[in-house]
């Protein structure tokens, strides 16, 4: 079954990892409450306009980590298919600021 590209926009919206300068400095804000406070969720959270509204931007990167099959069927528009135990660091931007944004539709 074939994902509609909003369906593949709204997968990589739950997966979506935000820039590491924005944990940073949220970590920073933070670091005089952290015995208080547990430390935040490493990841971020997107809706679909949100994904939609980054996509094609310069420093976003949108990685898919679905099957050939599922890729070649449907994807999200400029998302490049990555599998996970073959990825290594040159497959990501050296743009460390960048936005990364994973996603995958699994069938369970």
């Amino acid at each position: 079954m074939a994902m509609s590209r909003r369906s593949a926009i709204a997968a990589a919206a739950a997966l979506a990892v935000l820039p590491a300068a924005a944990l940073a400095a949220e970590k920073k804000s933070n670091k005089k409450n952290a015995e208080a406070m547990p430390e935040s969720e490493p990841f971020g959270h997107l809706t679909v306009d949100q994904v939609e509204r980054r996509l094609g931007k310069p420093g976003v990167l949108v990685v898919d980590g679905n099957s050939d099959e599922t890729y070649h069927e449907a994807h999200v528009p400029g998302a490049r298919r990555l599998y996970s135990k073959t990825m290594t660091a040159a497959d990501l931007p050296s743009d460390k600021d960048a936005t990364l944004i994973f996603y995958c539709h699994n069938l369970l």
